[in-house]
Formats: C-alpha cells, sequence, structure tokens
C-alpha cells in the first residue's frame, strides 16, 4: 500500500471560487447538506456562513472572545457548535438566523475539538488538558461522562455506528498515538496505535468503520485495522510538510489532505497511492473537506481565504448525485512561532503557558 508520490504539484490549476472575508487563519470547514453552503471558523474569533454558489456570507458573523478552533455541525443543519481558545465555552448558534441559543460553560481547560453523534443525540469536546467530555444535546450541554486520555487530544471522532470514539493523543514532540474508546462506558477498548514519529493531528473512520486513517506531523498519513489496531501497509508519503487535515470522499474510495506544504493532496483509499496531482496554495493549508456530491473539495489555512475546487477526476457531464457523508477535520491547538532553520513556523503546543 501507498507509493511515495512523484507528480509535481498542478500549477495551472486554479480554484472554481474565492470566498474571502475571514481576517485571519482559517483552521475549519465543513459543507451543509446540498453542497450550496459552507461554515467555516477561523483566528479571527469568528464562525461564518457560506453561499458557495455565488461566494458571499450569509448574514453577520457569530464572534467569539478568542480564536477558534472547534466547529460542528448538527446533521439536521439547525446548528452550529463552536469553541475558542481561551473563553472556555461552547457557543451554540441557530444555523439561520445566527443567534446564540446557548451556552456551555462547563469545561476546565481550553477546548479546541467539538464531534457530534451520528444520530444528534451527543456531542464531544475535547479539552487541552487530555479531558474528553461526553454531552447531551438535549440536555443543554449535560455532561454525560468524561474521558481521560492521559494527554492532549487533538482530533476525536465517531465511528460510523456511533459506539465508539477515535482519538488522536499526544504532546508537542511526542510520538502521536491513536486510542478508541467506548462511547457508552468512556472505556479505552483499542490502543495506543502506534507508529507515527510525530504528534498526529488528524483521525478518521472509513465508511464501513473497518479501518482509520490518521494525518500527522511527521508529513505522513497512516491507514490502521480498527479492529486489531495494527497499521495497514507503509504509511503514504507525498507531502513535504505537516498533515493537518483529512476527508473521505461520499463514496469512500478516495481520501484529501491539507498540509503546511501549501498542497492539497488526493489518494485511493484502498491503496494509499497517490491520484491526479496536487493542488497549490499560496501558503499552508489547516483544512479540506469534500462536498457532500463528491465533486468539489473546499481548503483553506493561512491564505485567509476559502477555496473552492472540482476534483481532477470529475467527469463534468456527470449528473451530480450527493451522498450524505460527514467529514472529521484536525483539531489541534496551535500556536504560531518563527522557528529559523524549519520548514514549518506552526508548532503543536498543549502546555498551560500557551498563550
Amino acid at each position: 500500500m501507498s507509493k511515495t508520490l512523484e507528480k509535481s504539484v498542478d500549477l495551472t490549476a486554479k480554484p472554481l471560487t474565492t470566498l474571502s472575508g475571514h481576517e485571519n487563519h482559517i483552521w475549519r470547514i465543513a459543507y451543509l447538506a446540498g453542497g450550496t453552503r459552507i461554515v467555516t471558523c477561523a483566528f479571527d474569533k469568528t464562525v461564518r456562513l457560506w453561499d458557495v454558489e455565488n461566494g458571499e456570507q450569509e448574514g453577520t458573523s457569530m464572534e467569539h472572545e478568542d480564536r477558534l478552533f472547534g466547529l460542528a455541525i448538527t446533521r439536521d443543519g439547525k446548528r452550529i457548535l463552536s469553541s475558542g481558545n481561551s473563553d472556555r465555552i461552547i457557543k451554540v448558534w441557530d444555523m439561520e438566523t445566527h443567534e446564540l441559543i446557548e451556552e456551555w460553560g462547563s469545561h476546565s481547560s481550553w477546548i479546541y475539538c467539538i464531534v457530534m453523534s451520528p444520530d444528534d443525540q451527543l456531542a464531544v469536546s475535547c479539552e487541552m488538558n487530555g479531558k474528553i467530555v461526553i454531552l447531551e444535546m438535549r440536555e443543554g450541554g449535560e455532561i454525560r461522562h468524561s474521558i481521560d486520555a492521559g494527554s492532549g487530544v487533538l482530533s476525536v471522532c465517531f465511528s460510523p455506528d456511533g459506539e465508539k470514539l477515535a482519538c488522536a493523543v499526544g504532546n508537542n514532540g511526542e510520538p502521536g498515538v491513536i486510542h478508541v474508546y467506548d462511547v457508552e462506558s468512556g472505556k479505552l477498548v483499542l490502543g495506543p496505535m502506534e507508529g507515527h514519529r510525530n504528534v498526529v493531528y488528524c483521525v478518521l473512520w472509513s465508511l464501513d468503520g473497518t479501518q482509520l486513517f490518521s494525518a500527522s506531523y511527521d508529513e505522513t498519513i497512516r491507514c490502521w485495522n480498527s479492529d486489531t489496531g495494527k497499521s495497514i501497509g507503509d504509511p503514504w508519503k507525498g507531502h513535504t510538510g505537516p498533515v493537518y487535515s483529512l476527508s473521505l470522499s461520499p463514496d469512500g474510495t478516495k481520501l484529501v489532505s491539507a498540509s503546511y506544504d501549501n498542497t492539497v493532496r488526493f489518494w485511493d483509499a484502498h491503496s494509499g497511492d497517490p491520484i491526479e496531482q496536487p493542488l497549490q496554495h499560496d501558503d499552508g493549508v489547516y483544512a479540506v473537506t469534500f462536498s457532500p456530491s463528491g465533486e468539489f473539495v473546499a481548503s483553506g489555512g493561512l491564505d485567509d481565504k476559502v477555496s473552492i475546487w472540482r476534483v481532477p477526476w470529475w467527469d463534468v457531464s456527470k449528473k451530480p448525485e450527493v451522498i450524505t457523508t460527514f467529514t472529521y477535520l484536525a483539531t489541534p491547538f496551535l500556536t504560531a512561532s518563527t522557528v529559523t532553520g524549519t520548514s514549518s513556523p506552526i508548532r503543536c503546543a498543549l502546555s498551560s503557558n500557551v498563550p
């Protein structure tokens, strides 16, 4: 599995649409069902809703007091959940009016990851201190129970059946590992899954739940057997910078990745082989996600804008078929600091002295 990527970056490919308005780095992107709107959050302390077809922001921005890292939307498309750097609060917004509905303030540390369960009943948030908190949506964010992962949790996602949680665990400078927990009991059922040489920024399940994919600061992507926890094949190589975000195509056959090396790259989800040429950004890319139809990907990062691309293999004569799917993106806690002599000035920081 996986061949080292030898193709050059496609410098001729241009985004179909560019969404501009954020005033700082974009960290998360989520498509709504139907594929005509997306939600973004950024370091400019705002959540924004966009019309992809006309490239315009819809309504007012939803604001926090600090830069944003956590973003989730309910499966029914009615609510947005967001979390900031230091306010330790999850805000729940009405999707259409952008009005604040609730604030959940029962967190003891900075929140940088939020995901929704497949049935919309639970939200899971990850705190900087390594705590994973399972919250009841219908009970105003009441805590069902908490899990202590033992180290910082940079990404979390539900299994397709909603019964398990896969988590990327590890602090800066440590080889990242993956834990799998039972949602109902909170017990560790698999892991640690070891193999990456540095922190893991993103973890997500295959559509059938038999595999896990992970992306790391070590510039590689790995595939794992979700029953045994064993690595499948060799690491997927090609990126030349930390890989921050992964998204699976709606049919489960392709994976797209975003990296600090300024590229978005496509992979065969079964073999790990590269597909087509990478797409070029002007700066590092933090977030990428497939559209519900699989025809487009949306990506963004250090350039403060969202780029919408048609996937290279798409047959434009084909009638789009929207398949409902949900993407789990990386949500590491980042501190920007220029490091002389390195290819990336962004370092993962999971410590009490992070500014």
